[in-house]
């Protein structure tokens, strides 16, 4: 039996299960946040939330776990999560082996859009959480790439194999390089699949200039999830994506080389799940559903309606680009060696760093999906890995999504068949 009064629900999820999480620069996440399940705890927190960094890392991934039993007017009721234990305690072993400064894991059903695994590690303490996965503190560089190619795709004439001339390093972006280069002895030429494999920001910076517009920009951002609401309750502060202000900052967020553009490791995976699902934006699922104890009542939380933000033909182009940083991309070496895992499973995906964000370091992200070839029915997994360095790296977000790709499919899929 269903609840007709949703507000109910949506109260219980919202006060009683989790983190109110919201963007560090207003420190409202760690308030009134049920992963610190002593009530003094919460209290102390209320009355003197952290005001730096340092005091924030002492914190993250402090408790392992989210509340499954809750108390709420006289009432008990049980929480069932969309996680699955097995993966997550997968992705523990990896990053207890690697053991990277900051990190955050997503991993998503494309079919279902639910959330198996919202992993956190932070090396100081060698404890795991869930904050980092459900914060927008988070700058995405590259992976904005996406929603780039994406305008310009479907809204322009520029194809796949559409070229394009640059000069200089590939990863700045000066403004002396969004001109057509006036030397030819130093032009070179890539293709938008190649400048996209390789995350030249030059390419994308001057072609967005030439092509596109701030509104229409903003606008596909927003059909990829910024700027709104994409999961339900918990309270995720939205992705942040703003309208470019003259034709360098246009440069600036088509590229991804800003701080700016803000995201969370959630968001990163459901944008791996656009690629996967044929362009369409299938909203995230954390709680499966809550039933009360006593009477066996079931309450579901309210599910969002599916939404088509590209064509086929675009969305078929957007994979053909996210294989490539796989094949022949800035990808290429953590898979080179796993040909048995590259013939078995279509993978795409996009990489990403950028200095900056909160906790303070240099963001290595991955984003990605992966489905068999030969298995039409099957619809993969998207995996969101950010990886936030401090003083040296220990592991490349790639490799640990094709690890956890490889026990996905030798492992769980199976079981899930």
């Amino acid at each position: 039996m269903v609840f007709k009064d949703l507000n109910r629900p949506l109260i219980l999820v919202t006060i009683g299960l989790m983190c109110s999480l919201s963007a560090w620069a207003n420190l409202n996440f760690i308030k009134d946040n049920s992963l610190f399940q002593s009530p003094s705890d919460v209290q102390a927190l209320k009355a003197a939330p952290p005001e730096s960094p340092d005091e924030w890392k002492q914190i993250i991934g402090k408790h392992q776990s989210w509340d499954q039993l809750i108390d709420y007017d006289s009432a008990k009721y049980k929480t069932n999560y969309t996680f699955n234990p097995d993966l997550e305690e997968f992705i523990k072993k990896q990053l207890s082996l690697y053991r990277p400064d900051f990190t955050s894991v997503v991993v998503l059903d494309n079919e279902t859009g639910h959330i198996l695994a919202a992993v956190d590690y932070a090396r100081a303490k060698n404890v795991f959480g869930r904050d980092l996965a459900f914060t927008t503190t988070h700058p995405a560089a590259s992976i904005f790439k996406i929603v780039t190619a994406s305008d310009l795709l479907e809204n322009t004439h520029i194809k796949t194999d559409t070229e394009f001339h640059f000069s200089g390093r590939s990863t700045t972006l000066y403004r002396s390089q969004l001109k057509e280069p006036s030397n030819r002895r130093w032009v070179r030429t890539l293709d938008l699949q190649q400048a996209f494999a390789t995350s030249n920001n030059v390419i994308f910076g001057r072609t967005a200039i030439e092509n596109l517009t701030p509104a229409g920009l903003k606008k596909m951002a927003e059909k990829f999830g910024f700027n709104k609401k994409i999961l339900e309750g918990v309270n995720l502060s939205p992705s942040v994506f703003n309208i470019a202000q003259d034709q360098y900052n246009l440069a600036e967020f088509s590229s991804g080389l800003n701080t700016q553009t803000v995201m969370s490791p959630v968001h990163g995976a459901v944008i791996g799940s656009v690629m996967a699902n044929g362009g369409i934006f299938r909203y995230p699922v954390v709680i499966k559903s809550v039933e009360g104890i006593q009477d066996k009542k079931i309450i579901y939380p309210p599910i969002k309606k599916d939404e088509l933000v590209l064509t086929p033909q675009v969305a078929d182009d957007l994979r053909t680009l996210a294989m490539g940083t796989i094949t022949n991309g800035t990808a290429r070496s953590s898979f080179r060696r796993s040909k048995y895992l590259l013939n078995k499973l279509e993978i795409g995906g996009k990489t990403g760093s950028i200095t900056g964000g909160e906790p303070r370091g240099k963001r290595d992200w991955f984003v990605s999906y992966a489905k068999l070839l030969e298995d039409k029915s099957d619809k993969g997994i998207s995996i969101c890995v950010m990886i936030v360095n401090q003083k040296k790296w220990y592991i490349k977000s790639p490799l640990l999504a094709k690890n956890i790709m490889e026990y996905y499919y030798s492992t769980l899929y199976p079981q899930k068949k």
